[in-house]
């Protein structure tokens, strides 16, 4: 049976953040200003959305709302659409994370079963993100939908349509999701019609001419 229209996903990652070099999950860091302006510049060419999906942290929520309201298109604030929770070493500087390298290290190489000392786990990271993609997938046919997010939750989407080894370190280590990218997921106006990744983490137009 063919549909009204196919329906899009843009993914767009948060800008640069305001503050030093550091994993940042559950931290509610803001935007730059460069970052802000990586965003503004990322969605200027694509199709005005017909509904926004946010994270809640503010990285991602206050350019949402702004841009909402700008476009007077629906906002939906999604609490399983936030970054993983990296525990005890979330947001803290990584020049005062020497000590823990190693712990680190571990992480990064084998982040399925080297969790961070009070962190989410990387399978019910995945799991929220999943079902929630689900949800989406389900609740929003037949729209363009702009989601403003996180790095991990776009790897998250991109490892279930791909059908990728998401609990693998070289997943996050050799997919390079920058700041204000952008990442669209169509599926085609037929009923049971699977989703199918366009392109991944194109950068900002203004970045693309330097």
């Amino acid at each position: 049976m063919r549909l009204a229209k196919p329906t899009i996903f843009n993914l767009l990652r948060h800008g640069q953040v305001n503050g030093p070099a550091a994993i940042y999950g559950k931290t509610d860091v803001s935007l730059s200003e460069q970052g802000h302006r990586a965003m503004l510049a990322q969605v200027q060419q694509i199709n005005r959305p017909d509904i926004i999906v946010t994270s809640p942290l503010s990285r991602c929520l206050v350019f949402a709302q702004q841009l909402a309201n700008e476009l007077d298109v629906p906002l939906i604030v999604e609490d399983a659409l936030q970054e993983c929770n990296f525990g005890l070493y979330d947001g803290v500087p990584f020049d005062d994370l020497r000590k823990q390298w190693l712990a680190l290290s571990s992480f990064w190489e084998d982040p399925f079963h080297c969790t961070l000392p009070a962190a989410e786990t990387l399978n019910a990271f995945h799991q929220r993100v999943i079902n929630c993609w689900g949800q989406l997938n389900t609740e929003m046919i037949g729209q363009n939908n702009l989601l403003i997010c996180h790095g991990g939750v776009i790897r998250q989407i991109l490892a279930e349509v791909l059908s990728s080894n998401w609990q693998q370190g070289a997943w996050y280590s050799k997919l390079q999701v920058g700041y204000a990218s952008l990442t669209r997921i169509s599926i085609a106006e037929y009923e049971q019609a699977s989703p199918v990744v366009d392109f991944i983490a194109k950068p900002p137009f203004n970045e693309r001419l330097t």
